[in-house]
This record gives structure tokens, sequence and C-alpha cells, in this order.
């Protein structure tokens, strides 16, 4: 078992050392010529999942109800109490992930081949694969009662005096919930390779020989969420390639993908029912006499809710051949080939709801159910009511792709020389889907009363009402969605030559090719719903008589809804492509 663990021990620690390869002695005549691969595989995978709930309900009494079930008068006493009620709910989730992979490969290849020796064989392959997955909710709600109450009860037999009410009540109440997701992708990969060849020399040996002891292999891995991998390869330089010498064969590879899929969702709610009365009750017998109302009643309440996500992907690919030769007669030509792959998938979708529902509540209401009169007092209460829900949903792009790619085969062969061959391929392709939903509701119910209410018998002489009411109602929507996709592409060859006689032509070949599709929905709906009322309606089922106090009470009414959804999309293609032979 332990001689296990120790193989497994050197195992692990020879693939942590660099990646090289190194030919040995030179080949001899009619020996194939150097070959070199490498291969890069790089895989990062995020998942992440936040969610955050704050709840915060209250419920606050603030009552002075004395009460007399059967004989016996009540006297209440004024009302005075102050109440300061405030809650309020915090929500919050949001993910940010980063991911970047790096690859660098380089080669280099100086045969020192004889008389028919085959050019050197060189190699890259590079993969490189991301994937970001986030998930972002959040939700806040806040629930409040706020009671403040002057309310004395007479079931049976004598009178109730009610003591004037000049309670304050200041009552706050407000949700607020915010989403949000923000990744950032970033891959590159830089891939050389040089076969190149000196002045025409004679080799060391003229017989080929190998010596395996030069050779050595070494790979390394590591997983992390971000890996990174780079490797050489080299043989012997300088040298050069005698006569009839075949051209140097390279190839490269790269392929990139990153996907990212993001959701963020936020919700407030806020739900306030504030109550100021004055209410004194008899159900039967006796005479009610209303103090008067001068309560004060600030009633405010909100919900907001934010919902966003912020994806960033950056792709990048150097391809760079160079392969120059000294051959002077019968010499192949270099072939040289470039393939280059990138995608890129967004896909991002926000959702944000925000509602305020408000009922607001300020009332001077002696009630007589059968006997006895009512004398209401006045009503100079002042309520302030405000409500608003807002709510926004936003997303925001940017995918870049970059690929840039150079082939330079350059010879000085004289007679009988091959042409170089070269080929380049470029493919891109980028997809962003966007949706952001928006809305916002505000709901309000504002009542300010003086209502004496007398069922049988006995008259009512209503009190003035001079009561100041101002409600004020909103609600604000917005949704936006904002993509950027920018795709470049270069490539350029050159196939130089400075042959004579019988020299083969070079070919030359580039293929690029770009896609780039966007496709946005943003959704923006308001709602704003106000009931406000301002009353002075004294009331008497059977019996007796109304006299109606003065109403001069003021009211100002204030109500708007406000929606914003737009979409802006930019998206930016440019390619070049340069040969040159001669």
């Amino acid at each position: 078992m332990r001689s296990r663990w120790i193989a497994a021990g050197v195992s692990v620690l020879a693939m942590a050392l660099p990646a090289s390869a190194m030919a040995g002695t030179p080949p001899g005549a009619g020996l194939g010529g150097t070959g070199q691969a490498q291969q890069a595989s790089q895989m990062a995978a995020t998942l992440q999942s936040a969610v955050s709930q704050a709840s915060a309900a209250q419920n606050a009494v603030n009552a002075n109800a004395p009460v007399n079930v059967a004989g016996g008068d009540v006297t209440a006493g004024s009302s005075t109490a102050s109440q300061d009620a405030a809650n309020g709910a915090v929500s919050a989730a949001g993910n940010a992930s980063g991911t970047q992979q790096d690859n660098s490969q380089s080669q280099t290849a100086d045969p020192t081949g004889s008389t028919g020796t085959g050019g050197a064989g060189q190699a890259q392959g590079s993969s490189q694969w991301a994937a970001t997955l986030q998930a972002a909710q959040s939700q806040a709600r806040a629930g409040q009662n706020a009671v403040n109450s002057n309310a004395p009860s007479n079931t049976a037999g004598g009178d109730i005096t009610a003591g004037s009410s000049t309670a304050d009540q200041g009552a706050h109440n407000g949700a607020g919930s915010l989403a949000g997701n923000g990744s950032k992708t970033s891959q590159s990969n830089t891939q050389t390779q040089g076969a190149g060849s000196g002045p025409v020399v004679m080799p060391e040996h003229s017989q080929g020989s190998a010596d395996p002891s030069q050779g050595q292999t070494s790979g390394s891995g590591q997983g992390s969420g971000q890996g990174s991998g780079q490797g050489s390869g080299r043989a012997p330089d300088p040298s050069s390639a005698d006569p009839g010498s075949g051209g140097a064969g390279q190839f490269q590879g790269s392929s990139q993908r990153a996907a990212t899929l993001q959701a963020a969702k936020s919700k407030a709610d806020a739900q306030q029912n504030a109550v100021n009365s004055n209410a004194p009750v008899n159900v039967a017998g006796g005479d009610i006499t209303g103090g008067s109302s001068n309560a004060t009643q600030n009633a405010g309440n909100g919900a907001l809710s934010g919902a966003g996500n912020l994806s960033a992907t950056d792709q990048s690919n150097n391809q760079s051949q160079n392969a120059g030769s000294s051959c002077l007669i019968g010499c192949g030509g270099s072939g040289q080939a470039q393939l280059s792959d990138q995608g890129a998938l967004t896909k991002q979708l926000a959702d944000s709801s925000a509602s305020a529902h408000q009922n607001a509540v300020n009332a001077n209401v002696p009630v007589n159910i059968a006997g006895g009169s009512i004398t209401g007092g006045s009503s100079n209460a002042t309520q302030n009511a405000s409500n608003g829900a807002l709510s926004g949903a936003g997303n925001l792009s940017a995918t870049d792709q970059s690929n840039n790619q150079s082939q330079n085969a350059g010879s000085s062969c004289l007679i009988g020389c091959g042409g170089s061959g070269q080929a380049q391929f470029s493919s891109q392709g980028a997809l962003t889907a966007q949706g952001a939903f928006s809305e916002a509701k505000a709901k309000q119910n504002a009542v300010n009363a003086n209502v004496p209410v007398n069922i049988a018998g006995g008259s009512i002489t209503g009190g003035s009402s001079n009561a100041t009411q101002n409600a004020s109602n909103g609600a604000g929507s917005a949704a936006g969605n904002a993509s950027l996709t920018g795709q470049s592409n270069n490539q350029s060859q050159n196939a130089g030559s400075s042959c004579l006689i019988g020299c083969g032509g070079s070919g030359q070949a580039q293929f690029s090719s770009q896609g780039a599709l966007t496709a946005q929905r943003a959704s923006s709906e308001a709602k704003a719903k106000q009931n406000a009322v301002n009353a002075n309606v004294p009331v008497n089922v059977a019996g007796g008589d109304i006299t109606a106090g003065d109403s001069s009470a003021n009211q100002g009414a204030a109500n708007g809804a406000g929606s914003l959804a737009g979409n802006l999309s930019g998206t930016h293609q440019y390619g070049d492509q340069s040969q040159t032979s001669s």
C-alpha cells in the first residue's frame, strides 16, 4: 500500500513540471524530421445561487377606550397620545463570478537535416470552455397595522362625554429588495510556431542516431475554477537543410466556448393600515357629546424593488506561423494551416415588482344606536397620507471576440522549389438574449371623515369640518436592456519566394465567418389607484333632526403613474483579409 502512494506521488510530481519536448541528436540523411505536438484543455464551471428574504410585521395600538356595559356615565379623558410606528424590511441577494483562462503555446523546430530529410512537423491544439450559472432572488415584505383611537363605549344607560382627540400618529412602513448578478469571463489563447533553417552546413553525423535519454516529458493539471497550461518544444538549433529537404508542416487549432446564464428576481411589498379615530359609542340610552378631533396623522408607505444583471465576455485568439527556409535546390514548400472557432452565449432575465398598498383613516364618528342626541364636535384633523411604489429591472451585456491570424512562408530557394501552401479559417458566433420586466403598483385609500350617526331617536347637530387631507399616491416602473457585441478578425498571409527556375506557385486561402444575434425585450407597467374621501356626513336613520355643521375642509389629492421601457443594442463586425504572393 505504501509503495502505491509513493508511486502516485511521483506521478503527481511529474505532472506538476512544465511541459517540454526536446529532440536529441540531429537526424541523418533520409530520416524524418522532428515531430512536436501540444494539447491544452481547460474547463471551468461556476454555479451560484443567492436567496435573501426579509419580513417585518408590526401591530401598533395606542388606545383610550373606557367601557361601561350597564349603568353609569362615561367621561373620557382627552387623547393626546403620541404614536410613532416605524416598520421596515430590507433584503438583498447577489452573485459575483469571475473566470479567467489563459493558454500559451510555443514551438520552434530548426532541423539539421541532411539531403532528403523530411521537414519538421508541428501541431498545436487548444480548447477552452467556461460556463457560469447564477440565480439571485430577493424578497422584502413589510406589513404594518397602526391604530390610535379614542373610543369610549357604553352599552346600556348613562351618557358619554368624549374628550378631545389631539393624538399624533406617525406611521412609517417600507420594504426594499435588491437582486443582482455580475459575471465576467475572459478567455485568451496564444499560439506561435517557428520552423526555419539557417545556412547550409553538413551534419555532424553521417548516420542518424537518437538518444532516448535526451527525451523528457511532463504535464501539469490543476482545477479550481481557473486553469492554465503552457508547453514548449524545441529541437537543436541553429542549423540548415541540405538540397532535397521536405518543407515544414505546421498546424494550429483553437476553440473557445463561453456560456453565461443569469436570472435576478426582486419583489417588494409594503402594506399599511393606519387608523386614527375618535369614536364614542352608545348602544342604548343617554346622550353623546363628541369632543373635537384635532388629531394629526402622518402615514407614509413605500416599496422599492430592483433587479439587474451584468455580464462581460472576452474571447481573444492570436495565431502566428513562420516557416522560413534557406534550402536552395529541390526544396519542398511549407504547409501552414490555422483554425479558430469562438462562441459566446449570454442569456439574462431580470424581473422586478413593487407593490404598495395603503389604507389611511382619520375619523370623528360618534355613534348612538337608540335614544339620546348627538352633538358632533369639530373636525380639524390633519391627515398626510403618502404612498409610493418604485420598480426597476435592467440587463447589461458586453461580448467581445477578437481573432488575429498571421502566416509567413518565405523561401530563398532558387531552382525546383515547391510552392508554399497556406490556409486560414475563422468562425465567430455571438448570441445575446435579454428580458427585463418591471411592474409598480400603488393603491391608496385615504378617508378623513366627520360622521356622527344616530340610528333611532334624538337629534344630530354636526360640528364643523375643517379637516385638511393631503393624499399623494404614485407608481413608477422602469425596464431596460443594453447589449454591445463586437467582432473583429484580421487575417494576413505572405508567401514570398526568390525562386528563379521551375518554381511551384503558392497557394493561399482565407475564410472568415461572423454571426451575431441580439434579442431584447423590455416591458414596463405602472398602476396608480387612489380613493380619497373627505366627508362631513351626519346620518339619522329614524327620528330627530339633523343640523349639519359647515364643511370647509381642504383636500389635496395627487395621483400619478409613470412607466419607461427601452432597449439599446450595438453590433460591430469587422473583417480584414490580406494576401501577398511574390
